[in-house]
């Protein structure tokens, strides 16, 4: 099992404003700069840097749940002996969740007690079933992923278009360099939203 600890990096960078004469063309200014510098962030502004937990397609499957339980994490990339992103793997795949009924537990935000110990029982049967199992037998190979340097808006639409937690950050040798998560977007939005009230502040 492979775990990485790479530099952190920057985060959310202030939004400042330049004051201007009157009232109203100030705020017209601030509201202005934001807009630019929202458009100014890259992934690697707000990505995940380090530690970065991962596995290999030989790893077991065992070993990644237990990583996932110990780390509390849902997913994680799946990178060959170049730490290049061959793959992604998550909780659902590695139990092979789907099998569950998830649309069905969806619908209920608090399914009943039976509902609940069926569930159990299955992720146990499911747990069997993985016995010996390898990462390259459940992983989805080929993943979305994107650069340090991509536009922030750009893969917020992707996590969001496609419906998937995190997507690998890699350079331009495909190898992994961080991660960005839908929590990582979260933590981006609440950061700008804090500047421009800065901002907006400073210039009363």
């Amino acid at each position: 099992m492979l775990v990485r600890a790479l530099p952190f990096q920057s985060r959310c960078r202030p939004v400042s404003s330049t004051p201007q004469p009157s009232l109203a063309p100030r705020r017209m200014v601030v509201v202005r700069a934001q807009a630019s510098t929202e458009l100014a962030y890259v992934v690697k502004d707000f990505m995940t840097s380090g530690p970065i937990y991962n596995c290999t397609p030989d790893d077991t499957v065992d070993s990644a749940l237990e990583v996932l339980v110990e780390k509390r994490v849902t997913g994680m990339p799946v990178v060959d002996e170049e730490n290049r992103v061959v793959g992604v793997v998550s909780d659902f795949d590695l139990l092979a969740l789907d099998a569950l009924g998830r649309v069905n537990l969806d619908q209920n935000l608090f399914p009943s007690a039976d509902q609940s110990w069926q569930a159990f029982k299955e992720v146990k049967k499911m747990l069997a079933k993985s016995a010996g199992k390898k990462i390259r037998d459940v992983m989805t190979p080929q993943p979305v992923t994107v650069r340090p340097e991509t536009n922030l808006n750009d893969a917020t639409n992707l996590l969001i278009s496609r419906k998937i937690r995190r997507l690998p950050v890699v350079d331009a040798e495909g190898r992994l360099v961080g991660v960005i998560s839908r929590g990582n977007i979260v933590k981006a939005a609440l950061d700008m939203r804090n500047a421009s009230k800065a901002a907006n502040g400073s210039s009363h």
